[in-house]
């Protein structure tokens, strides 16, 4: 089975219904400065991440409009957000309560060095976080 090269996210839209509470949320738990506003007629979206077309990089936003709405159940696609070390990982959960949001499940060790938690944010959508760090004694 191959994979079609073509087939990957170009751009990762988050509703939120309080796009302030929202991107408090976000630049806290990953530490982010640079979120620029778009307004296109009724639609709100501050961008969280560009998106890079060369390296097939998703952009990440976060979008108010009529038509994004959080869900009222978490459910639907998870988004994992990779976080470059365990202790990132941490900062980044206290982060998410401080801001809002509420940590689903206790760090899972994936084995291979891989961390992994799931967590609602402070709109109610369902996203997950990770870290990796090489194991010293597999070297």
């Amino acid at each position: 089975m191959s994979i079609n090269p073509r087939l990957y996210p170009s751009w990762i839209e988050i509703p939120a219904a309080d796009l302030d509470r929202a991107l408090a949320f976000y630049r806290a738990v990953f530490q982010l400065t640079d979120t620029p506003l778009y307004e296109d007629g009724d639609m709100l979206i501050r961008v969280l991440w560009p998106s890079d077309k060369v390296d097939r990089a998703p952009g990440v936003s976060l979008v108010k409009s009529p038509l994004h709405h959080p869900p009222a159940t978490p459910s639907g696609p998870v988004i994992n957000f990779h976080l470059a070390s365990h202790a990132d990982l941490q900062t980044a959960l206290e982060q998410a309560r401080a801001f809002g949001g509420k940590i689903d499940n206790a760090i899972v060790d994936m084995g291979d060095g891989v961390q992994y938690v799931n967590l609602i944010d402070s709109e109610g959508n369902r996203i997950a976080l990770s870290s990796y760090e090489e194991d010293p004694k597999t070297f």
